[in-house]
């Protein structure tokens, strides 16, 4: 019995280092519904599967009543089932389930956070989607907590402390036992000032600044980092064409940082999806789609070579038949 308990033990030892030296590459919104789809019916994620290693699932009604959590609940499953399906991680959204307020307004106080936090956490538990602290195997690694916070003004700091609701919904994830160490990420505004607090509450924390010069982007990078010490860090290119408010950003520039500095975690085009024939994204503008696909492949290929657990995550290798022979008598034998 020894020998055999020590074969599973091999076997099923997680490779702790690997996660530290995981980059991921997904474009933000990687669920939204393309309003310009190469054919009827077609979803983003059918298109981007091949060349992403992080599904970012960000789609939201809106709705934070009952009956729209439960909604919730499903339709992030249902995501959740198509990533597993093609061994791709995750981000989960957790602002459904930990705030009220509507899908373009600020968001307030939820005192049913910790309830519904701990409901859908354990689906994602139960139905094998969530490994807590195994980022290696796990679909799920990281939770969106909330977009822009610092946006609006609703969620910036007060009296230099963290904002009641925002520390409201980040207690309701860290005081669930299984997710209390699941990294929390947030896209910001470059208004870094007066988010101090919540800042050093996020574990990947990074901006948008669509349009920017480099010299402009750099300023607003080094500050975000010494604002942030010790932080993971998301870049987010923005990658659309002919569209209000978003611009097509150089590639290089996020490439470098990505590449280069190993506290960033994840890149983050937005967007995939084209909003109409002359607002397009990634998908639609073919320099674009190419050189996004080949980071995205790139990336995909040093995270699946991490560690044998990594390569067995992005592979579906299935090891059931050798744990079947280690449980068997026969493996006991001379």
């Amino acid at each position: 019995m020894l020998k055999r308990s020590i074969v599973l033990a091999c076997l099923f030892l997680p490779t702790l280092a690997a996660a530290d030296n995981t980059k991921y590459f997904g474009y933000f919104g990687g669920d939204y519904a393309s309003s310009n789809p190469a054919s009827p019916g077609s979803d983003s994620f059918a298109e981007i599967k091949d060349h992403i290693n992080l599904y970012a699932i960000n789609f939201w009604s809106g709705d934070t009543s009952p009956s729209g959590k439960t909604a919730s609940e499903n339709y992030i499953l249902g995501e959740l089932a198509k990533a597993r399906a093609a061994h791709i991680h995750a981000i989960v959204p957790a602002y459904p389930f930990v705030f009220q307020g509507t899908g373009t307004g600020c968001r307030s106080m939820d005192t049913d956070a910790a309830r519904s936090w701990a409901s859908f956490a354990e689906k994602m538990i139960d139905q094998g989607y969530f490994i807590p602290d195994d980022p290696v195997r796990s679909t799920v690694v990281a939770t969106y907590l909330v977009d822009e916070p610092n946006g609006d003004g609703c969620l910036d700091d007060i009296n230099d402390a963290i904002h009641p609701a925002l520390q409201n919904a980040i207690n309701a994830i860290r005081h669930f036992a299984p997710t209390g160490t699941l990294p929390m990420a947030s896209v910001l505004t470059t208004d870094f000032k007066n988010f101090k607090r919540g800042i050093e509450a996020i574990n990947w924390v990074g901006f948008d600044d669509y349009g920017a010069s480099d010299s402009s982007w750099r300023d607003n990078m080094n500050r975000l980092k010494n604002y942030a010490p010790g932080k993971k860090f998301i870049v987010v290119p923005g990658a659309m064409q002919g569209c209000a408010g978003v611009a097509v950003d150089p590639v290089a520039r996020f490439q470098n940082e990505f590449d280069n500095d190993p506290d960033v975690i994840w890149m983050a085009p937005f967007l995939w999806r084209s909003e109409s024939q002359t607002c397009i994204g990634v998908r639609d503008v073919p320099q674009l789609r190419a050189t996004y696909t080949q980071i995205g492949l790139s990336t995909k290929t040093a995270q699946c070579d991490v560690s044998n657990d990594a390569k067995r995550f992005c592979h579906g290798t299935d090891i059931s038949p050798i744990v079947n022979y280690v449980l068997s008598d026969d493996a006991l034998s001379p």
